[in-house]
């Protein structure tokens, strides 16, 4: 996770962290999801926030954000091509940049990013997955499949999704791994939202609705709020 020029890795979602960050200077928060084994995963994640961390003050609006996205693409590449064991190694990321001018979304990969608007909860994120046909019973519908990464495999260009959240000034969003959102329905997430007793209890809540339907994949969970 990347907040500000903040960055956590290995976080345990069961005792979630709060922080306050002034927006005087841009200020990016994001969660990154590890692709390529463990080991290659983390690294390739850890660099993509430490990256957007050190660059997130000069980041001026969506076209920077699409640069250094791309830049980190590249890198992590550079990166698996002289380390054979790290070959594939990419993660997902997703996001928000906010600034005094505006607030702009942005990922790669089946992470995601939402608006809080009320109890309701709006995904701005475009997910990179093929579209799957809805279940039966009204779970979400996953797979392990994800079209493109910071990084992995394959020779196509990497192009992120980027763009403003067209509900200017104070706000609130969430940010997640799909060891949320592919395991917890949007309608669990907007109850568990609504009826916690505050933030740090509502991403607590939103890891143990996780836990509980199996947790078997990375769980990263951001919830932001603007004033």
């Amino acid at each position: 996770m990347v907040l500000g020029a903040l960055t956590v890795a290995g976080a345990e979602m069961n005792a979630p962290a709060h922080c306050w960050l002034p927006i005087a200077d841009p200020v990016i928060l994001a969660v990154a999801d590890g692709l390529g084994g463990h080991a290659a995963g983390e690294i390739a994640s850890e660099h993509a926030v430490h990256r957007m961390a050190e660059s997130g003050p000069q980041l001026t609006g969506p076209e920077a954000v699409d640069l250094l996205l791309k830049h980190i693409d590249e890198e992590i590449k550079e990166h698996a091509g002289l380390h054979a064991e790290f070959s594939g190694m990419g993660t997902t990321v997703a996001g928000m940049l906010l600034t005094v001018d505006g607030n702009y979304w942005f990922n790669v990969g089946d992470s995601r990013t939402y608006r809080l608007q009320d109890s309701r909860l709006i995904q701005l994120s475009e997910d990179d997955s093929p579209a799957l046909p809805p279940s039966e019973d009204g779970r979400p519908v996953t797979t392990n499949f994800i079209t493109q990464s910071l990084g992995g495999s394959g020779n196509t260009a990497m192009v992120p999704h980027v763009g403003e959240d067209p509900a200017p000034g104070p706000g609130a969003w969430l940010m997640c791994s799909d060891g949320l959102s592919d395991l917890v329905t949007l309608e669990e997430m907007e109850q568990i939202i609504a009826e916690s007793s505050s933030d740090d209890a509502a991403v607590y809540n939103l890891w143990k609705a996780a836990m509980d339907a199996s947790g078997r994949d990375n769980i990263s969970i951001m919830l932001v709020r603007r004033g």
